[in-house]
């Protein structure tokens, strides 16, 4: 007789049989963001998932990467790339020596002689402790030829051997980078079980606003092949998790079961830990927009906006609009070069830091966030914990993300836009009235909390799978 336990431990009359399995948050896609970089977007969310993982105790909890065919727990140095906070004592990893370090990288190359380049560099960088120079070159060369001796010795048969005898049990949250990774093998089923962060659906509904790249073209058959594999899904918002399941109503594919996790007030919380959350008052009025500049989110409806005050000659504060250049904002820049002067009242900061990030959020006056289309808008829900107000779009996910309590308007209304912009900027009463029920309806979100729902999620993932 077998009995289900709630912590997906099998147990008979005598004694249970297996261990609960691991539930393991994927690193891959932050080893490729350059370190000491501001990180924004789904880096952040995948960066304060690991960091979370990384401190758990719980010895159930990993935090790996997808290397040499399978997911592995991380290297020394990949724990020094993706930690940006404690560790857990017991999950701290020390270098083993190059001796040691090479021979193991010779063993995965044995198990998996199929790798690319790529999987050769990660292995050099894991025999030279991340190191780079003549070593690694010379250590990455000696594995590059060695998996050329391991495919003559099998007859240059590059089929995979099967990787489900040696995989670990699951669920293993991936990293962003892995589902839209060209390569394939890591959630084809053979590397263990998967679950993903569905963040938005974006490549797929509008592939318009992001470009023909490889990877955002086969986005939609990767998300397919997820579902149909019973890959469950964790969003951060109730729209994602509607639109997922609508889209794979489309497709013909039985709807995946969805977790949905509170996203958690990442900036805001390292304010806190600074002691550095109150009002700022500045000599110059201004507006926030934190994001990316990109054709998606809609920066030009607010040059056009700036430009038209300029030419009616009302003044609005000053337009700050911090983050990095992005793509497709070709015409952006044009308009930008036809109206000069617009850049004496529109400031873009580039990429700054969390420090500076904070003080923005602290001193403005209000926020904007006319993005066309969103997974959920950091931006939105960071004016929310900071106690200012923002003018969202009508984009659902923004009306989810600043809780209902802000003024909406469509992305393609300009003189919606303009009127309620100058309304806030001007009428001080409705703002003030605003920045009351921020205070009284809207309360950030805790990391823990949101690490919490992440964890209940994999470890409900794990029970229902080990029913089947």
């Amino acid at each position: 007789m077998t009995v289900e336990r709630s912590d997906a431990s099998v147990v008979t009359e005598d004694k249970e049989v297996t261990r609960p399995p691991r539930l393991a948050i994927d690193a891959t896609g932050l080893m490729f963001w350059p370190p000491g970089e501001g990180l924004a977007g789904i880096p952040r969310v995948e960066s304060f998932l690991i960091n979370a993982a990384l401190a758990d105790p719980d010895p159930r909890v990993e935090v790996v990467a997808f290397r040499s065919g399978r997911f592995r727990p991380l290297a020394p140095f990949e724990q020094e790339h993706v930690a940006t906070g404690e560790i857990s004592p017991w999950r701290v990893k020390k270098w083993p020596g190059r001796r040691i370090a090479l021979s193991e990288a010779f063993e995965a190359v044995r198990q998996y002689p199929w790798g690319k380049r790529d999987t050769d560099r990660h292995l050099a960088r894991t025999v030279t402790n991340g190191r780079k120079g003549i070593g690694f070159q010379a250590t990455r060369l000696l594995i590059f030829a060695y998996r050329l001796y391991r495919r003559v010795g099998l007859g240059l048969r590059l089929e995979a051997e099967p990787l489900a005898a040696r995989a670990e049990p699951g669920p293993v949250l991936i990293s962003h980078h892995i589902l839209t990774s060209e390569d394939r093998s890591a959630v084809s089923g053979g590397a263990g079980d998967v679950a993903f962060l569905c963040h938005d659906l974006i490549p797929a509904l509008r592939p318009d606003l992001l470009g023909a790249g490889t990877r955002e073209t086969r986005f939609g058959s990767y998300l397919e092949h997820l579902v149909r594999s019973g890959a469950p899904a964790f969003c951060a918002s109730d729209e994602v998790g509607a639109t997922l399941t609508d889209h794979m109503r489309k497709a013909g594919i039985a709807a995946p079961v969805v977790y949905r996790f509170p996203m958690p007030s990442i900036l805001h919380e390292t304010a806190s830990r600074a002691g550095k959350t109150s009002r700022i008052e500045v000599a110059e009025p201004f507006v926030l927009y934190c994001s990316t500049i990109e054709v998606r989110k809609n920066h030009i409806l607010l040059a056009r906006i700036w430009q038209q005050a300029l030419d009616e000659g009302a003044k609005l504060p000053r337009l700050v609009c911090a983050g990095r250049w992005g793509w497709m904002i070709e015409p952006l820049r044009a308009f930008l070069k036809a109206h000069p002067k617009l850049l004496e009242q529109v400031t873009f900061t580039g990429l700054i830091s969390d420090e500076e990030l904070i003080r923005y959020y602290r001193s403005a006056s209000f926020g904007v966030f006319p993005s066309h289309i969103e997974g959920w808008g950091f931006g939105a829900s960071e004016c929310l914990d900071f106690g200012i107000p923002v003018i969202v779009s009508t984009a659902p996910s923004l009306i989810e993300a600043s809780g209902g309590l802000m003024p909406a308007i469509d992305s393609q209304d300009q003189q919606g836009w303009y009127a309620a912009i100058r309304k806030m900027a001007e009428d001080h009463a409705w703002r003030s009235s605003l920045v009351g029920r921020i205070a009284q309806n809207h309360r950030p979100t805790p990391a823990t909390a949101s690490w919490a729902a992440i964890k209940a999620g994999l470890q409900a993932s794990a029970s229902r799978r080990s029913r089947f």
